[in-house]
Protein backbone atom coordinates (compact mmCIF):
# COMPACT_ATOMS: atom_id res chain seq x y z
CA UNK A 1 0.00 0.00 0.00
CA UNK A 2 1.38 3.42 -0.90
CA UNK A 3 1.85 6.18 1.68
CA UNK A 4 -1.13 8.32 0.50
CA UNK A 5 -3.36 5.22 0.67
CA UNK A 6 -2.07 4.46 4.16
CA UNK A 7 -2.73 8.06 5.27
CA UNK A 8 -6.32 8.05 4.02
CA UNK A 9 -7.02 4.61 5.47
CA UNK A 10 -5.83 5.45 8.99
CA UNK A 11 -6.98 9.07 9.08
CA UNK A 12 -3.63 10.18 10.47
CA UNK A 13 -0.69 11.70 8.73
CA UNK A 14 2.47 9.66 8.64
CA UNK A 15 5.06 11.41 10.75
CA UNK A 16 8.07 10.60 12.90
CA UNK A 17 6.09 10.06 16.11
CA UNK A 18 5.54 6.65 17.65
CA UNK A 19 1.84 5.76 17.56
CA UNK A 20 -0.29 4.46 20.40
CA UNK A 21 -3.62 4.73 22.19
CA UNK A 22 -4.55 6.55 25.39
CA UNK A 23 -5.71 3.76 27.69
CA UNK A 24 -6.31 5.57 30.99
CA UNK A 25 -6.74 9.15 32.16
CA UNK A 26 -6.53 10.14 35.82
CA UNK A 27 -7.66 13.82 35.89
CA UNK A 28 -7.48 14.07 39.69
CA UNK A 29 -3.82 13.00 39.57
CA UNK A 30 -3.04 14.93 36.37
CA UNK A 31 -1.75 11.69 34.79
CA UNK A 32 -2.54 9.35 31.94
CA UNK A 33 -1.26 6.22 30.21
CA UNK A 34 -0.51 5.54 26.55
CA UNK A 35 -0.30 1.96 25.24
CA UNK A 36 2.65 1.76 22.87
CA UNK A 37 2.83 -0.27 19.67
CA UNK A 38 4.62 -3.00 21.64
CA UNK A 39 1.83 -3.15 24.24
CA UNK A 40 3.68 -1.37 27.05
CA UNK A 41 1.80 1.31 28.99
CA UNK A 42 3.84 4.47 29.49
CA UNK A 43 2.65 7.29 31.79
CA UNK A 44 2.48 11.00 31.10
CA UNK A 45 1.86 13.99 33.33
CA UNK A 46 -0.61 16.69 32.24
CA UNK A 47 1.81 19.28 33.63
CA UNK A 48 4.85 18.15 31.67
CA UNK A 49 3.50 16.81 28.37
CA UNK A 50 3.64 19.02 25.27
CA UNK A 51 0.42 18.79 23.22
CA UNK A 52 0.49 19.06 19.43
CA UNK A 53 -2.31 18.80 16.89
CA UNK A 54 -6.05 19.21 17.45
CA UNK A 55 -6.11 19.05 21.28
CA UNK A 56 -4.88 22.16 23.09
CA UNK A 57 -5.27 21.09 26.74
CA UNK A 58 -5.13 17.73 28.56
CA UNK A 59 -8.83 17.92 29.51
CA UNK A 60 -9.70 17.34 25.83
CA UNK A 61 -7.85 14.00 25.66
CA UNK A 62 -10.05 10.87 25.65
CA UNK A 63 -9.46 7.23 26.52
CA UNK A 64 -9.23 5.16 23.33
CA UNK A 65 -7.91 8.10 21.32
CA UNK A 66 -5.11 7.31 18.86
CA UNK A 67 -2.13 9.60 19.34
CA UNK A 68 1.43 10.11 18.24
CA UNK A 69 3.92 10.39 21.08
CA UNK A 70 7.55 10.98 21.94
CA UNK A 71 9.40 9.49 24.91
CA UNK A 72 11.91 10.86 27.38
CA UNK A 73 13.68 9.78 30.55
CA UNK A 74 12.87 11.54 33.81
CA UNK A 75 13.90 10.97 37.40
CA UNK A 76 10.85 8.67 37.63
CA UNK A 77 11.76 6.64 34.54
CA UNK A 78 10.42 6.56 31.00
CA UNK A 79 7.62 9.08 30.33
CA UNK A 80 5.65 10.46 27.40
CA UNK A 81 7.00 13.97 26.69
CA UNK A 82 4.89 14.93 23.64
CA UNK A 83 1.44 13.89 22.47
CA UNK A 84 0.18 14.64 18.99
CA UNK A 85 -3.54 14.24 18.32
CA UNK A 86 -5.01 13.62 14.90
CA UNK A 87 -8.24 14.79 13.30
CA UNK A 88 -11.16 12.45 13.09
CA UNK A 89 -14.00 11.30 15.34
CA UNK A 90 -13.21 10.13 18.84
CA UNK A 91 -14.14 6.49 19.55
CA UNK A 92 -16.93 7.32 22.03
CA UNK A 93 -18.68 9.70 19.60
CA UNK A 94 -19.81 6.84 17.34
CA UNK A 95 -20.37 7.01 13.61
CA UNK A 96 -23.47 9.01 12.52
CA UNK A 97 -23.28 7.42 9.05
CA UNK A 98 -23.72 3.93 10.53
CA UNK A 99 -27.29 2.77 9.77
CA UNK A 100 -29.15 1.12 12.59
CA UNK A 101 -27.50 3.02 15.43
Amino acid sequence: MSEPEEESRTGRQEDLFHHGVITKLFPTNNMGLVRTESGREVPFSFEFVELLGQVKNPGELREGQEVGYDLGWTSKGLRITKIKTYSGPLPEEGNPENPGS
